[in-house]
């Protein structure tokens, strides 16, 4: 008689992860391909794809709030630019679940899970109004997407220095463009 493999819901939600990094279409055949293992495993500790997708898109939102937590926690940044670094230190140490997250076709509108908190620091530090801060940041969410997936892909290799520095020549160059009037930042 075969043995029976126990899995884990967080080694499921890891290969889950994996194979939307991979680019495969997200279903149990997949993951437990992944595992090495039957569908039974998974089937074990979810009830049904939908839970495990719900479960893996919260586990998702957890961990990119967790790198935005980490730069908030470092002096010496805007709680603006901890934003902008934790979401592309997340598309570089969580492919799968920055995919999950932020690169899902047939999703709709993408929108960041915490664009109001985003929007809500720039209005506080940079006395923005609230559609100035919504065209400002959509701005400089197209650039910090373009090199979150650039980075996510394996496709550009940057230390945390070289992003910081990359955005803020995007902030500081948008700033002047939005706000040509107001005196200089930085």
């Amino acid at each position: 008689m075969g043995k029976k493999v126990q899995m884990t819901k967080a080694a499921i939600l890891r290969a889950a992860a994996e194979v939307v990094r991979k680019g495969n279409k997200l279903n149990v055949r997949a993951i437990a391909e992944e595992l090495g293992c039957s569908t039974q495993p998974v089937y074990s500790q979810f009830q049904n794809m939908e839970e495990l997708k719900e479960t893996l898109l919260e586990e998702a939102k957890t961990r990119y709030r967790d790198y935005i937590e980490e730069f908030l926690a470092k002096a010496g940044r805007s709680r603006y630019e901890c934003f902008g670094m934790g979401f592309v230190k997340f598309a570089h140490e969580e492919r799968g679940l920055f995919s999950y997250l932020f690169m899902r076709s047939g999703r709709g509108e993408l929108k960041d899970p915490f664009l109001d908190d985003i929007l809500s620091e720039m209005m506080t530090l940079y006395h923005m109004t609230e559609s100035e801060a919504s065209a400002f940041h959509g701005d400089m969410a197209v650039y910090s997407y373009g090199l979150a997936v650039l980075i996510n892909l394996g496709n550009l290799h940057l230390s945390d220095e070289e992003i910081s520095e990359c955005l803020k020549r995007e902030f500081y160059g948008l700033y002047d463009y939005y706000f040509p009037n107001r005196p200089r930042l930085g």
